[in-house]
């Protein structure tokens, strides 16, 4: 194999010398040779130990390790000297030649029983331990949901979150939080090379990693503490050649995973692409992961909140599966989907009261749910999703410091329901569309209202609203505002005259109903807040 300059470099470092050499080097060699007195030619792939004096005599060109045996003077010119490591100690050439040599052998027999392992079917832990004497630092390989998979058994650390890896088979919570906290499963996805964290936030060492994603899903990660060996571009090269063998080990898991184990996945992507052609076809492949065709169906599409505790999917999966058996986890476009299928969903889902057990699970790990509507035709699925993601997205637009939020419920859950955004998510809010809200008469009325309660200090808008949205019951209004039945009478009847409209006709009330709702999406809410008026805190 080829050994790269940078690992011979990191295996003569104790050593005095001067690189007359671009470093880090992309340079590497196939063999090592002791130069000749008088070499007919030289090749690339070879790196040649000499005396300096020698090198200088060679046209050649190559790569040279010299031992200095001659005074500095005008002939060591930074031309004539391009291309040579001139070691400035007291050795023969020899001497030196051996230690190069059997840094070769060392990397071309770990390198080669790596390959072997590979040829016979020899697992992760095997590749991580015959790499502790190479390598000489901790190193963990973690699976997608952060469960210990292999480590460097014979390489002890000091490491907090190393030590109770090992200890537990997973991270602790504090550990995921700090991932949480530093956004790493972003910067761990968007990664395609090597990543290196200097950063001292997760661990004291330099921290150097492999994430391995496959269809977009976060898989395997392999990390490297730098806890006896300083980061070098020599160890990074020696963890890339051991990297380079495990992806064929983590390829492997992931196909059989995806073929096997998987196959539920698989289903719901190629539904979700629509590669499944007709009825017959869905439900052929339905009964094999175990999906009856008389079930009810509901897609959840969740995304990780900002902040402290953005989850991450794999961990996520895990859990859900632990906690909520029935529910099925499928990682999709960087997004992860639940899937749960029951003969009598709105039962079951009442029965075990799913809804607050799995907001408690969601508002404990600052993850956001979009929830579909029940459906009972699997070709429906991707409808099913897009339901999902228009909640997610509408719920996105409401404050939840209670402070501008018309509804209860998005206020104090983490699960949005399709059906309780339904109206909202289906309105064009395009910038076209909101100029001619404005400019319409029912988006005046609204605005106008906005104005006056931001001016007097009056709750105008709130009692309109409270009073559309209980129809028109003034029992019910006057019980959501905390004011007198009789207040509200004369209130509304206020807004009537103020507005010219009579809220006995049918068309108005829905006309109004609208424009509550293209108002709360326009923002102008939050532009009257700050004069003092708090829309929907029910004061």
């Amino acid at each position: 194999m080829d050994i790269s300059l940078n690992i011979i470099l990191d295996r003569i470092s104790h050593y005095r010398y001067e690189a007359y050499v671009n470093l880090p080097s992309d340079t590497v060699f196939r063999r090592v040779s002791i130069l000749s007195r008088e070499p007919k030619d030289t090749q690339s792939d070879c790196l040649y130990v000499c005396r300096l004096s020698d090198a200088l005599r060679v046209s050649g060109q190559g790569l040279y390790i010299c031992v200095r045996d001659r005074l500095q003077d005008a002939l060591e010119t930074r031309d004539k000297l391009d291309g040579m490591i001139i070691i400035n100690e007291n050795l023969e050439p020899e001497q030196l030649f051996s230690e190069i040599q059997d840094t070769f052998v060392l990397i071309n027999e770990w390198y080669q029983n790596m390959q072997d392992a590979v040829i016979r079917q020899k697992s992760i832990q095997d590749i991580i331990t015959m790499s502790e004497s190479v390598i000489g630092n901790f190193i963990s390989v973690s699976d997608s949901a952060l469960t210990l998979v292999a480590y460097t058994k014979n390489i002890p650390t000091d490491d907090p979150t190393s030590l109770f890896l090992i200890e537990n088979g997973y991270h602790s919570d504090e550990a995921i939080r700090k991932f949480k906290v530093n956004k790493r499963f972003d910067a761990w996805m968007s990664a395609n090379g090597l990543i290196v964290s200097t950063d001292g936030k997760i661990s004291k060492y330099v921290v150097i990693s492999k994430v391995f994603a496959f269809d977009e899903t976060y898989f395997t990660h392999v990390v490297m503490t730098c806890n006896h060996r300083e980061m070098t571009p020599g160890l990074i090269d020696l963890f890339s050649h051991m990297i380079r063998i495990l992806s064929h080990y983590i390829r492997r898991n992931w196909e059989e995973r995806k073929d096997y184990d998987h196959v539920y996945g698989s289903f719901v992507v190629d539904l979700m692409q629509g590669k499944i052609a007709g009825r017959e076809a869905v439900a052929e492949r339905a009964g094999i992961v175990g999906i009856r065709p008389e079930d009810e169906y509901i897609v959840l599409l969740l995304t990780g909140g900002g902040g402290d505790s953005a989850a991450f999917p794999g961990l996520l999966a895990h859990d859900i599966a632990r906690r909520f058996p029935l529910f099925r986890s499928v990682y999709y476009n960087c997004r992860l989907i639940l899937f749960l299928h029951h003969a009598e969903l709105a039962r079951y889902m009442a029965e075990q009261d799913m809804g607050n057990s799995l907001n408690a699970y969601f508002q404990e790990n600052n993850v956001f749910c979009g929830m579909s509507d029940v459906f009972r035709d699997l070709l429906e699925f991707p409808s099913a999703y897009g339901q999902a993601e228009l909640a997610l997205e509408e719920s996105g637009s409401v404050d939840r410091d209670g402070d501008i939020a018309w509804e209860p419920a998005p206020q104090y859950s983490n699960i949005a329901r399709f059906d309780t955004y339904f109206a909202t998510a289906l309105l064009n809010k395009s910038e076209k569309y909101e100029k001619l809200w404005k400019s319409g008469r029912y988006g005046k009325m609204l605005i106008e209202l906005a104005r006056g309660d931001a001016e007097k200090n009056t709750n105008n808008l709130e009692v309109l609203y409270a009073y559309l949205t209980n129809e028109r019951r003034a029992t019910d209004t006057a019980t959501a505002l905390h004011m007198h039945r009789n207040n509200v009478v004369y209130r509304i009847s206020r807004i009537e005259e103020l507005l010219h409209i009579s809220l006995d006709d049918t068309k108005t009330r829905l006309n109004l109903t609208v424009s509550f709702l293209m108002l709360r999406s326009s923002g102008l809410l939050r532009e009257y807040k700050k004069y003092g008026v708090l829309f929907g805190s029910g004061e």
